[in-house]
């Protein structure tokens, strides 16, 4: 019933505001005015925007594909497999829908989540106490934030490469009127945005746990990855550490254990202590044939296979836990399929599992990337942090001091978090280059990227010009 509500909110803001985002930009001249009177309505509001991450076009599928099949992890089965152009091929298209599909999933929500904070910034919702009224603006500016996280990483260069000087997406400050169309703001303004927004929602929101939100300590995890992702260091490690430090603490979450690693990614382990913040899928409620789990599985799709790179790597260690992440099909040319989001059975697919966007065993990893270069006591902590995380894999294994170094790091995060959506900005934000040749790697597909790779960075649709005919494309694309 809960669901039916909410759903009914969303349909009405739909109606109610004209087409969506999904082909249309930010300054598409919409209005936000949507009828929230109550704490209930407002609570059903918040969750259909997460209702919204649940997209094939967003987290469904779409941010995990680009993050790991543009990288060096994971690789189109076939030329001819559906993610192949925009992914493994690099061949996006400004007037493609899935050049597009982010973007406008991702403004959807922010302009769904102004709707909300200015419904109870305005006195709109007649009840309710003020830490619920809080709570929920904390998640809306959290959303915020991460709509814009996402955008910047995609459409803007990596802050590494030039400081952030180079443009980013079009900053969304507030709900916009009928004539404004802002244009695309730096890259530095961007992490600048997503960083206020973020420590404005943290003391908001609160630290209970609520299947499939993002609640304050999510907040945190994702404030460490943009201080990460902008370079701040110190403030990346700092904010990681003391969230790492607090849980250890209190027990809210903890990392999971050896033994029940590979137990804790079945199909009905889901919430597990290490999820921050999950996409919540069921068998009545997901994204059908279209999403992740039935993508990438051996008897779905099968559109997706790890590289033999990665195979390689996972096969100099077969006694650590992850080794169990990779299924080699006989059937399939023994290729190796991610077993990470596995079905009921090893030859069924799955349509409902959960997807991981916030997870425990990357703050520890972003606090020991950020701490490489950092003091003597932050680096000795950073270590430590590598150490829990590797030793964890096989207790047998141990990182020394001589060995800690961003390579170090970046290889641990391979392992930890493929197909979690993550490889192919590591490289990038890091000026690596991703190499893909050999093994597997199908011809046609670039074999050299990184982020002087003119399309490392995909087009503005096409559809936003329209809007804004002098807002700038990124270099390599057309405007139609």
């Amino acid at each position: 019933m809960k669901k039916f509500i909410y759903l009914l909110v969303f349909l009405f803001a739909a109606y109610s505001c004209g087409n969506s985002f999904l082909d249309s930009s930010p300054t598409s001249g919409i209005t936000t005015d949507i009828a929230i009177t109550n704490i209930n309505e407002a609570r059903y509001a918040i969750n259909g925007i997460y209702n919204e991450l649940q997209s094939y076009g967003y987290y469904g599928a779409a941010m995990f594909y680009i993050g790991d099949v543009k990288g060096d992890d994971m690789q189109s089965y076939a030329i001819t497999s559906r993610t192949s152009n925009y992914c493994y091929l690099f061949d996006h298209k400004s007037y493609s829908v899935n050049a597009s599909s982010i973007w406008g999933q991702a403004y959807y929500v922010v302009r769904l989540a102004y709707n909300i904070i200015n419904a109870i910034e305005s006195g709109k919702v007649s009840d309710g106490t003020e830490t619920e009224k809080n709570n929920i603006i904390g998640h809306a500016k959290a959303l915020i934030a991460m709509a814009h996280f996402d955008l910047t990483k995609l459409w803007g260069y990596p802050y590494a490469k030039d400081g952030g000087a180079s443009l980013g997406v079009p900053v969304v400050e507030h709900a916009l009127g009928v004539d404004e169309y802002p244009d695309r703001s730096t890259v530095k303004q961007c992490y600048e945005f997503i960083i206020r927004n973020l420590t404005e929602a943290i003391p908001m929101m609160s630290t209970a746990k609520d299947a499939g939100k993002m609640n304050a300590y999510g907040a945190r995890a994702l404030l460490s990855r943009a201080y990460l992702y902008s370079t701040d260091y110190q403030k990346a490690f700092d904010t990681a550490s003391e969230l790492i430090e607090e849980l250890k603490a209190n027990g809210a979450y903890a990392l999971y254990s050896h033994d029940d690693y590979m137990a804790s990614f079945a199909l009905d382990a889901k919430l597990g202590s290490e999820s921050l913040m999950e996409i919540v899928n069921s068998s009545s409620d997901n994204e059908s044939w279209d999403c992740l789990a039935y993508l990438i599985h051996p008897y779905g799709y099968k559109e997706n296979i790890l590289t033999k790179d990665f195979e390689d790597l996972l096969n100099e260690d077969p006694d650590d836990v992850r080794y169990g992440m990779m299924r080699i099909e006989p059937t399939l040319q023994n290729r190796p399929f991610l077993n990470k989001y596995p079905g009921p059975s090893p030859d069924k697919a799955s349509r409902d599992n959960n997807y991981t966007v916030l997870r425990l065993s990357e703050v520890y990893l972003i606090a020991a990337e950020a701490a490489i270069n950092l003091n003597a006591e932050d680096r000795a902590k950073g270590l430590g942090y590598l150490n829990e995380i590797v030793k964890r894999g096989n207790p047998d294994n141990e990182v020394t001091d001589a060995e800690y170094d961003l390579d170090r790091v970046l290889a641990e995060r391979r392992k930890e978090l493929v197909g979690e959506g993550h490889r192919y900005f590591d490289m990038l934000r890091n000026g690596k280059t991703i190499i893909r040749k050999g093994g597997y790697h199908l011809a046609g597909a670039p074999e050299e990227i990184n982020w002087n790779t003119e399309k490392c960075v995909l087009p503005i649709p096409a559809a936003q010009f329209v809007f804004n005919p002098e807002m700038e494309q990124n270099p390599g694309y057309t405007k139609e």
